[in-house]
């Protein structure tokens, strides 16, 4: 993150927030908002597609979670986070870690208390909601940024190349842990916004040798993770004379990041300069790294956000503008990049109030100096300010304290989400429907007196002859592979499906069919244990994918087990399946320990 420093000094300094036109207007005392009903349009995104990054980076979730923050789904139900966020289309998670973020009583300096344990127990719940994880490694005790690069406190005396060893052997560590506990690392930021500098070295000959051991690391201990790195502000200038010294000093990175927001670093031409000049010139792949937009001016816990009145803003202040922001940054990644762009991430859609209303001020620092749910405590001022930052170590406890950025969340003040969180849905547009795999939606019938029929003669001119009564098949279950709108000689169109049933097939009108669902009952995460295939069975089993909600999912086979009778998987999930027969069917979600085969594979197919 950008201006994290510098917005604390404007504050003490009493000159409102940076880069506003004015002082931020406040939310009712209570924390009432109609934002969630506010709806959206959105216009699909040539060039997304399921594969494309549509990432959130949700750093802050364990610290909110355990200060009692609770989130809901678009009915007002409580539900797992990280089912909304799948059900929104969001498929990649970006979660930054902080060295060591505490004093030396233990307590925590705040940021959303940003721990390699908070990263993985968030990980492998990403994991299990079928994400990719981006593991951000900030080399800092707390934020890094071009403002601040401070050392961790355990390396403060180390020499230059104790330091290099310390990334390597660090980055090394975190992954080992990573790939241990079964989160799906899909690429690795080496480095926070370091484009003046790292760990307190500013001359590009000696901290890219920091981000070159992280780099090496990377690819030694994920070896199918993304090593990438990360630098703010782009523009076509600046990011070519990263990308040179990077080269210069031989970084063997994969993908350059970019911090991204649009009322700070655009007009996207900006951007696209940079995009181009990274892929077309150094032929890396290219990610927006950080990105969000407000949708509201309004303050909603008593701490003043880092964003308000914007003078000039790119887009209208408000939920349907919040939404336009997310599509055009994707637009402007996806269409250019020289078939190179990944996608993006948005930064802390769920950093919201603990408790709403900005009356709620006190209560809601209270919950940061002890849950590290806020920007910073009072007690990260001595780490910054024994590095060696200036004003770093005085008054802070006065400016920070809640979030900032709960007025560019996704979700309002009392966890509900907004209609703009849908966008990484909806900018998909067609391909959203277009799964992996062949779907198969089961049906009985509903009303006996309908019949099937077979249709004879050509598509424009044909004629329907009887096939079968539904009567006669009125407790079996049928398979519907083909749909067909028909326009039938009374001018009308009706909907006919294709069913099977043993030998029974034909086109039934759609309204004598009832859809049977495969609903998930239980699910819940179980320890790691390794398993193998059943030799007996193993050429009857598959792995699945479970395609759509949790509520009414298809079964997509991803892998055969005939072709794997000697891989060890290790499973991770289970979970209890009402299939469309109504009978109950337990599975695992398992992963090979190579990472190539997973899936959800039914019990009885593994042994210990």
């Amino acid at each position: 993150m950008k201006y994290k420093g510098l917005v604390a000094a404007a504050v003490v300094l009493g000159l409102g927030t940076l880069g506003l036109s004015g002082l931020n207007a406040q939310a009712n005392a209570d924390g009432t908002t109609n934002a969630k009903e506010d709806k959206v349009s959105v216009t699909p995104v040539k060039g997304v597609t399921k594969n494309t990054i549509r990432g959130v980076d949700i750093s802050s979730l364990q610290a909110e979670l355990n200060a009692g923050v609770k989130y809901y789904n678009y009915k007002g139900k409580q539900q797992d986070i990280m089912q909304t966020l799948e059900d929104a289309g969001v498929n990649y998670v970006r979660l930054r870690i902080f060295n060591d973020p505490y004093d030396k009583a233990g307590h925590t300096y705040g940021g959303g208390d940003s721990t390699l344990a908070n990263a993985i127990k968030t990980g492998k719940d990403a994991t299990k909601h079928h994400m990719k994880v981006l593991v951000d490694l900030q080399y800092s005790d707390f934020w890094a940024d071009p403002a601040k690069q401070a050392l961790p406190k355990a390396w403060k005396n180390y020499t230059f190349k104790q330091k290099k060893q310390a990334v390597y052997d660090y980055t090394k560590d975190v992954m080992q842990q990573m790939t241990k506990a079964g989160v799906n690392v899909g690429m690795v930021q080496v480095g926070n916004e370091t484009t003046k500098g790292m760990m307190q070295e500013s001359d590009p000959a000696k901290y890219m040798q920091f981000i070159a051991e992280g780099v090496n690391a990377v690819h030694k201990y994920a070896p199918k993770a993304l090593a990438a790195v990360h630098y703010e502000s782009p523009t076509a200038e600046s990011f070519d004379k990263i990308a040179g010294e990077l080269k210069t000093n031989k970084v063997n990175y994969d993908v350059m990041g970019a911090t991204y927001y649009p009322h700070w670093n655009g007009p996207n031409s900006n951007l696209i300069g940079a995009e181009n000049v990274i892929t077309q010139k150094y032929g890396k792949k290219f990610a927006v790294m950080e990105m969000s937009y407000p949708y509201t001016t309004d303050d909603m816990d008593g701490q003043p956000n880092i964003v308000g009145d914007i003078a000039n803003p790119p887009f209208k202040i408000s939920v349907q503008g919040q939404s336009d922001s997310i599509s055009d940054v994707w637009k402007t990644v996806m269409q250019n990049g020289n078939g190179k762009a990944l996608g993006a991430f948005y930064w802390e859609p769920a950093w919201i109030p603990v408790k709403a209303g900005w009356d709620n001020y006190q209560y809601n620092r209270d919950m940061d100096e002890k849950y590290g749910t806020g920007w910073a405590t009072k007690y990260a001022a001595d780490y910054y300010g024994d590095a060696g930052y200036a004003g770093q170590k005085t008054n802070v406890d006065s400016y920070w304290g809640a979030s900032s950025y709960d007025n560019q969340a996704l979700f309002d003040p009392n966890g509900n989400p907004l209609q703009s969180l849908l966008t990484f849905k909806k900018m998909m547009g067609k391909s959203v429907t277009k799964q992996a795999g062949k779907l198969s939606n089961y049906y009985k019938v509903s009303k006996t007196s309908g019949k099937a029929y077979n249709m004879n003669g050509p598509k424009t001119n044909f004629t329907f002859k009887k096939s079968f009564d539904l009567k006669s098949v009125k407790n079996k279950y049928f398979k519907v592979d083909k749909r067909a709108y028909i326009a039938r000689t009374n001018g009308k169109t009706y909907l006919y499906y294709h069913v099977k049933s043993g030998k029974n097939t034909g086109w039934v009108w759609h309204k004598y069919l009832k859809r049977l669902d495969n609903k998930v009952t239980k699910r819940s995460n179980v320890k790691a244990k390794t398993y193998r295939v059943i030799n007996g069975k193993k050429s009857k089993g598959s792995t699945y994918a479970f395609k759509g909600s949790s509520k009414n999912f298809q079964f997509v086979k991803t892998h055969n087990l005939k072709n794997y009778p000697k891989t060890h998987f290790v499973k991770t999930e289970k979970v209890t399946v009402k299939k469309y027969n109504g009978k109950k069917y337990v599975y695992y979600y398992v992963h090979s320990t190579n990472n190539k085969v997973k899936g959800y594979v039914w019990h009885g197919y593994l042994k210990r």
